[in-house]
């Protein structure tokens, strides 16, 4: 059952019960019911009140759980209700018991950072989640405080050539990886930089360049895995190197390269590295006709020049 459902339900025990009794008080001036009916009604009143009161009961005690979020979505992030930012709704939820909405506030408490009043009030509250025996929470309670007290010292945050750092927000919150949003400080001031659209749910690695002025994002969903390379100075993208390494691959050797109207390629980057300042360099593996035929490849991609080229990997290294 939905949280929402349950909520539901649980708020219609009284309204049953006052609508059981506005349709007695009808039926009175009409014909009066049996005394069976009446205890059936009763009984059945008895039990549901009695189930929803053992699922509330059961569901709550799960809620001390350390939390387990497969994919958030934008409504999730938000809690209840759904308005333009609001700190002090994300405050008021670090004191729920529900540890799932103490960790989504905790997270959305960092776009607080532009308004310093805000910030030191956020920083106060956090205070106490830094030393939690919940992981998850304490981690990204950590994480929030680094980022709104200006430290910077976070492994999860990445500076730039041109004094801004990025970093993402609920960080490997899934087996697969943080929130695919990247956020940027820039000039003391927040904004959110770079968001994904699906099937990139997740930002799974980021990997600075050399000379720290542009970056590769990994990104992925349960099915594939994407790799861009974004130049921050610059303010542009290249395109997603997976599935144009698949589809140049699949010319070179005659594959058929069906593009699917989901976007997912079943394909996969490792050993991704810059072997120079303009250069990305990682091993592929490029699935063809959905996964019947897998090529094992290398992909080379110098940025400046916009040139990829994408050969067999030789298995015996």
């Amino acid at each position: 059952m939905k949280r929402e459902e349950l909520y539901k339900e649980i708020g219609l025990i009284d309204e049953s019960l006052i609508e059981a009794a506005e349709q007695s008080g009808t039926v009175k001036r009409r014909k009066r019911l049996s005394k069976g009916w009446v205890v059936l009604i009763a009984c059945l009143v008895l039990y549901s009140s009695t189930s929803t009161v053992l699922l509330a009961t059961d569901y709550y005690k799960n809620q001390n759980t350390e939390p387990y979020i497969r994919y958030l979505t934008p409504n999730d992030m938000e809690l209840a209700p759904t308005a333009s930012y609001d700190a002090e709704k994300f405050i008021q939820a670090l004191k729920s018991d529900n540890n799932e909405s103490v960790y989504i506030a905790i997270n959305r408490l960092v776009e607080s950072f532009n308004d310093g009043m805000l910030r030191e009030k956020a920083l106060k509250e956090l205070q106490p989640f830094l030393t939690t025996d919940n992981p998850k929470i304490a981690d990204a309670a950590a994480f929030a405080v680094d980022i709104l007290s200006q430290s910077y010292r976070s492994p999860y945050v990445y500076k730039l050539a041109d004094g801004s750092i990025l970093f993402t927000l609920f960080n490997h919150y899934s087996d697969y990886g943080s929130h695919n949003v990247l956020w940027r400080i820039k000039d003391n001031v927040l904004e959110e930089y770079f968001s994904f659209s699906k099937p990139s749910m997740y930002i799974k690695e980021v990997i600075p360049s050399p000379n720290r002025k542009s970056i590769a994002v990994v990104t992925c969903s349960n099915k594939s895995e994407f790799v861009q390379i974004l130049n921050v100075e610059e303010g542009r993208t290249s395109p997603e190197l997976i599935e144009s390494s698949r589809v140049n691959y699949g010319a070179q050797k005659g594959l058929d390269t069906w593009i699917r109207t989901d976007h997912e390629n079943y394909s996969y980057a490792n050993r991704i590295e810059w072997t120079d300042e303009d250069t990305l360099q990682f091993e592929g593996s490029l699935a063809y006709q959905d996964t019947e035929i897998i090529e094992n490849v290398i992909v080379t991609y110098r940025y400046s020049e916009k040139r990829i080229e994408v050969r067999e990997l030789d298995e015996s290294r």
